[in-house]
Protein backbone atom coordinates (compact mmCIF):
# COMPACT_ATOMS: atom_id res chain seq x y z
CA UNK A 1 0.00 0.00 0.00
CA UNK A 2 1.55 3.89 -1.10
CA UNK A 3 -0.80 5.60 1.31
CA UNK A 4 0.87 9.07 2.16
CA UNK A 5 2.61 10.29 5.24
CA UNK A 6 -0.59 11.62 7.05
CA UNK A 7 -2.49 8.58 6.44
CA UNK A 8 0.33 6.30 8.03
CA UNK A 9 0.47 8.94 10.76
CA UNK A 10 -3.42 8.35 11.20
CA UNK A 11 -3.45 4.96 11.31
CA UNK A 12 -0.36 4.76 13.86
CA UNK A 13 -2.08 7.24 15.90
CA UNK A 14 -5.30 5.25 15.71
CA UNK A 15 -3.66 2.05 16.83
CA UNK A 16 -1.69 3.44 19.84
CA UNK A 17 -5.30 5.00 21.07
CA UNK A 18 -7.48 2.51 20.77
CA UNK A 19 -5.07 0.02 22.81
CA UNK A 20 -4.78 2.61 25.14
CA UNK A 21 -8.53 3.01 25.91
CA UNK A 22 -8.54 -0.61 25.98
CA UNK A 23 -5.88 -0.79 29.04
CA UNK A 24 -7.32 1.24 30.84
CA UNK A 25 -10.84 -0.07 30.72
CA UNK A 26 -9.42 -3.13 31.55
CA UNK A 27 -8.05 -1.69 34.67
CA UNK A 28 -4.39 -2.76 33.58
CA UNK A 29 -1.30 -0.49 34.54
CA UNK A 30 1.05 0.21 31.56
CA UNK A 31 3.38 -1.93 34.37
CA UNK A 32 1.32 -4.91 34.53
CA UNK A 33 0.95 -4.63 30.93
CA UNK A 34 4.77 -4.34 30.52
CA UNK A 35 5.36 -7.69 32.36
CA UNK A 36 3.15 -9.51 30.69
CA UNK A 37 5.19 -8.94 27.61
CA UNK A 38 8.62 -9.25 29.07
CA UNK A 39 9.12 -5.57 28.06
CA UNK A 40 10.16 -2.36 29.54
CA UNK A 41 7.52 0.21 30.88
CA UNK A 42 8.39 2.25 28.65
CA UNK A 43 7.84 0.41 25.57
CA UNK A 44 4.11 -0.22 26.63
CA UNK A 45 4.09 3.92 27.03
CA UNK A 46 5.70 4.43 23.81
CA UNK A 47 3.14 2.11 21.93
CA UNK A 48 0.05 4.27 23.62
CA UNK A 49 1.81 7.53 22.57
CA UNK A 50 2.14 6.70 18.68
CA UNK A 51 5.87 6.89 18.95
CA UNK A 52 6.76 3.02 17.61
CA UNK A 53 5.24 -0.22 16.03
CA UNK A 54 3.98 -2.91 18.37
CA UNK A 55 4.35 -6.66 16.67
CA UNK A 56 2.05 -8.80 15.61
CA UNK A 57 2.77 -11.84 18.77
CA UNK A 58 3.08 -8.37 21.14
CA UNK A 59 -0.95 -7.49 19.88
CA UNK A 60 -2.25 -11.17 20.73
CA UNK A 61 -1.15 -11.15 24.11
CA UNK A 62 -2.62 -7.87 24.23
CA UNK A 63 -6.04 -8.77 22.62
CA UNK A 64 -6.22 -11.86 25.08
CA UNK A 65 -5.01 -9.71 28.04
CA UNK A 66 -8.12 -7.09 27.46
CA UNK A 67 -10.70 -9.50 26.58
CA UNK A 68 -11.09 -7.65 23.06
CA UNK A 69 -14.64 -8.84 21.17
CA UNK A 70 -13.89 -10.45 17.91
CA UNK A 71 -14.54 -7.70 15.33
CA UNK A 72 -12.14 -5.07 17.38
CA UNK A 73 -9.79 -7.99 17.43
CA UNK A 74 -9.91 -8.23 13.92
CA UNK A 75 -9.71 -4.59 12.95
CA UNK A 76 -6.40 -4.08 15.46
CA UNK A 77 -4.44 -7.34 13.61
CA UNK A 78 -5.05 -5.46 10.09
CA UNK A 79 -4.29 -2.05 10.91
CA UNK A 80 -1.12 -3.59 12.82
CA UNK A 81 -0.08 -5.13 9.88
CA UNK A 82 -0.37 -2.02 7.68
CA UNK A 83 1.34 -0.19 10.08
CA UNK A 84 4.24 -2.85 10.29
CA UNK A 85 4.31 -2.72 6.41
CA UNK A 86 5.28 0.42 5.58
CA UNK A 87 3.95 2.91 8.67
CA UNK A 88 6.96 5.11 10.19
CA UNK A 89 9.64 3.78 11.93
CA UNK A 90 9.42 6.25 14.31
CA UNK A 91 6.82 8.72 15.57
CA UNK A 92 7.22 11.94 17.62
CA UNK A 93 4.49 13.16 20.22
CA UNK A 94 4.70 15.19 22.76
CA UNK A 95 1.66 15.81 25.43
CA UNK A 96 1.18 19.25 24.14
CA UNK A 97 0.96 17.63 20.85
CA UNK A 98 -1.54 14.70 22.19
CA UNK A 99 -3.49 18.02 23.39
CA UNK A 100 -3.66 19.95 20.36
CA UNK A 101 -4.22 16.85 17.98
CA UNK A 102 -6.99 15.58 20.15
CA UNK A 103 -9.10 18.64 21.32
CA UNK A 104 -11.01 18.88 18.38
CA UNK A 105 -12.32 15.20 19.02
CA UNK A 106 -12.92 16.52 22.39
CA UNK A 107 -16.99 16.86 23.66
CA UNK A 108 -16.29 18.91 26.46
CA UNK A 109 -13.13 20.49 27.77
CA UNK A 110 -12.74 22.15 31.18
CA UNK A 111 -9.65 24.21 32.32
CA UNK A 112 -7.68 26.00 34.41
CA UNK A 113 -5.52 29.10 33.89
CA UNK A 114 -3.65 30.68 36.99
CA UNK A 115 -1.61 32.58 35.32
CA UNK A 116 -2.42 33.53 31.40
CA UNK A 117 -4.47 33.20 28.25
CA UNK A 118 -4.97 29.60 26.76
CA UNK A 119 -3.87 29.27 22.97
CA UNK A 120 -7.81 29.29 21.87
CA UNK A 121 -8.75 32.83 23.82
CA UNK A 122 -5.51 34.90 22.84
CA UNK A 123 -5.89 37.62 21.01
CA UNK A 124 -3.97 38.28 18.41
CA UNK A 125 -1.91 41.25 19.50
CA UNK A 126 -1.50 39.08 22.97
CA UNK A 127 0.20 35.91 20.78
CA UNK A 128 2.61 38.51 19.29
CA UNK A 129 3.57 40.26 22.18
CA UNK A 130 4.38 37.19 24.14
CA UNK A 131 7.72 36.39 22.09
CA UNK A 132 9.11 39.94 22.82
CA UNK A 133 12.50 40.66 21.43
CA UNK A 134 12.46 37.45 20.17
CA UNK A 135 9.59 37.89 17.34
CA UNK A 136 11.42 38.28 14.22
CA UNK A 137 9.35 39.51 11.03
CA UNK A 138 9.85 35.64 9.64
CA UNK A 139 8.25 34.36 12.85
CA UNK A 140 4.93 36.63 12.71
CA UNK A 141 3.33 34.14 10.19
CA UNK A 142 4.07 31.12 11.85
CA UNK A 143 2.64 32.39 15.53
CA UNK A 144 -0.13 33.63 13.82
CA UNK A 145 -0.54 30.21 11.99
CA UNK A 146 -0.72 28.29 15.19
CA UNK A 147 -2.85 30.97 16.96
CA UNK A 148 -5.55 30.23 14.02
CA UNK A 149 -5.00 26.40 14.30
CA UNK A 150 -5.73 26.69 17.87
CA UNK A 151 -8.73 28.92 17.91
CA UNK A 152 -10.16 25.88 15.61
CA UNK A 153 -11.77 24.18 18.63
CA UNK A 154 -14.68 27.11 18.62
CA UNK A 155 -14.57 27.04 15.15
CA UNK A 156 -15.20 23.60 13.92
CA UNK A 157 -19.03 22.01 12.96
CA UNK A 158 -19.71 20.51 16.41
CA UNK A 159 -17.44 22.27 18.75
CA UNK A 160 -16.91 20.46 21.76
CA UNK A 161 -18.65 22.42 24.75
CA UNK A 162 -15.06 24.83 26.27
CA UNK A 163 -15.53 25.59 29.49
CA UNK A 164 -12.35 27.81 30.57
CA UNK A 165 -12.08 29.35 34.47
CA UNK A 166 -9.26 32.71 34.19
CA UNK A 167 -7.45 33.83 37.34
CA UNK A 168 -8.17 37.34 37.45
CA UNK A 169 -4.22 37.55 37.24
CA UNK A 170 -4.48 36.21 33.65
CA UNK A 171 -5.92 39.28 32.75
CA UNK A 172 -3.29 41.14 35.26
CA UNK A 173 -0.37 39.45 34.48
CA UNK A 174 -0.08 40.32 30.41
CA UNK A 175 2.98 40.30 28.44
CA UNK A 176 5.74 42.74 28.71
CA UNK A 177 3.48 44.30 31.88
CA UNK A 178 0.30 45.18 32.32
CA UNK A 179 -1.34 48.55 30.23
CA UNK A 180 -4.54 49.29 30.08
CA UNK A 181 -4.54 49.13 26.33
CA UNK A 182 -3.32 45.21 26.03
CA UNK A 183 -6.03 44.80 28.67
CA UNK A 184 -8.41 46.43 26.96
CA UNK A 185 -7.59 44.70 23.75
CA UNK A 186 -7.41 40.87 25.39
CA UNK A 187 -10.88 41.97 27.16
CA UNK A 188 -12.54 43.10 24.03
CA UNK A 189 -11.73 40.02 22.45
CA UNK A 190 -12.83 37.61 24.76
CA UNK A 191 -16.21 39.61 24.97
CA UNK A 192 -16.27 39.11 20.80
CA UNK A 193 -15.47 35.18 21.14
CA UNK A 194 -18.07 34.73 24.06
CA UNK A 195 -20.71 36.77 21.84
CA UNK A 196 -19.82 34.68 18.41
CA UNK A 197 -19.44 30.91 19.98
CA UNK A 198 -22.70 30.00 22.84
CA UNK A 199 -20.45 26.66 23.87
CA UNK A 200 -17.61 28.81 25.01
CA UNK A 201 -18.59 29.09 28.77
CA UNK A 202 -16.06 31.46 29.76
CA UNK A 203 -15.65 32.04 33.51
CA UNK A 204 -12.90 34.46 35.60
CA UNK A 205 -12.20 33.45 39.01
CA UNK A 206 -11.50 37.28 40.98
CA UNK A 207 -9.23 37.91 43.24
CA UNK A 208 -11.70 37.74 45.93
CA UNK A 209 -13.36 34.26 45.59
CA UNK A 210 -13.42 32.13 48.19
CA UNK A 211 -10.92 29.19 47.58
CA UNK A 212 -8.30 27.43 49.98
CA UNK A 213 -5.57 26.79 46.57
CA UNK A 214 -5.50 26.22 43.04
CA UNK A 215 -3.99 23.44 41.38
CA UNK A 216 -1.05 24.25 38.18
CA UNK A 217 -2.55 24.95 34.78
CA UNK A 218 -4.67 22.06 33.65
CA UNK A 219 -7.46 20.84 30.76
CA UNK A 220 -9.79 17.82 31.15
CA UNK A 221 -10.89 16.69 27.94
CA UNK A 222 -13.71 14.19 27.79
CA UNK A 223 -14.64 12.48 24.39
CA UNK A 224 -17.89 10.60 23.28
CA UNK A 225 -15.68 7.84 21.35
CA UNK A 226 -14.93 4.78 22.05
CA UNK A 227 -11.70 4.71 20.77
CA UNK A 228 -10.24 7.76 22.65
CA UNK A 229 -10.16 7.45 26.61
CA UNK A 230 -10.31 11.07 28.28
CA UNK A 231 -7.28 12.47 29.89
CA UNK A 232 -6.01 15.53 31.67
CA UNK A 233 -3.14 17.86 30.17
CA UNK A 234 -1.46 19.64 32.69
CA UNK A 235 1.49 22.33 32.33
CA UNK A 236 3.69 23.63 35.06
CA UNK A 237 7.32 24.01 35.81
CA UNK A 238 7.97 20.80 35.42
CA UNK A 239 6.87 20.66 31.92
CA UNK A 240 3.50 19.03 30.14
CA UNK A 241 2.16 16.00 30.90
CA UNK A 242 -0.59 13.98 30.64
CA UNK A 243 -3.01 12.10 33.14
CA UNK A 244 -5.28 9.32 32.81
CA UNK A 245 -6.28 7.30 35.64
CA UNK A 246 -10.09 7.24 36.59
CA UNK A 247 -8.94 8.34 40.11
CA UNK A 248 -6.82 11.23 38.77
CA UNK A 249 -9.44 12.65 36.19
CA UNK A 250 -12.32 12.92 38.73
CA UNK A 251 -9.55 14.84 41.33
CA UNK A 252 -9.02 17.23 38.31
CA UNK A 253 -12.58 16.76 37.71
CA UNK A 254 -13.80 18.31 41.54
CA UNK A 255 -11.11 20.36 41.28
CA UNK A 256 -12.70 22.42 38.22
CA UNK A 257 -16.40 21.78 39.69
CA UNK A 258 -14.83 24.03 42.75
CA UNK A 259 -13.15 26.34 41.17
CA UNK A 260 -16.21 26.71 38.71
CA UNK A 261 -18.50 27.23 41.78
CA UNK A 262 -16.12 30.34 43.48
CA UNK A 263 -15.46 31.81 40.00
CA UNK A 264 -17.97 34.17 38.75
CA UNK A 265 -20.68 32.88 36.37
CA UNK A 266 -20.89 33.49 32.36
CA UNK A 267 -23.66 36.68 33.18
CA UNK A 268 -21.07 38.26 35.91
CA UNK A 269 -18.18 37.53 33.96
CA UNK A 270 -18.46 39.29 31.06
CA UNK A 271 -19.61 42.00 33.44
CA UNK A 272 -15.94 41.91 34.69
CA UNK A 273 -14.64 42.13 30.80
CA UNK A 274 -16.82 45.35 30.42
CA UNK A 275 -15.55 46.88 33.43
CA UNK A 276 -11.83 46.05 32.02
CA UNK A 277 -12.82 48.02 29.04
CA UNK A 278 -14.21 51.04 30.75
Amino acid sequence: MNDDAAARTARRQWLGRTLRKLRIDADFTQEAVAERLDCRQAKINKIERTLCRIDMAQLDVLIEMYGVVPDMAVRLRAVAAQDLENGPQRTKMSAYTLLTDLELEATDIQCWHSERIPGPLKSERYSLRQWGPALTESKVTEVLRRREARKQVLTIDNPPRYRPILSESSLRRLPGGFTPDMAHDQASYLLDLMSEHPQLELQILPFTADVRFVNPDFSLLRFDSSEISDFVYVEDSGGPRTRERKSELTKFREHWMTLSAAALDVPATKEFLVDLLS
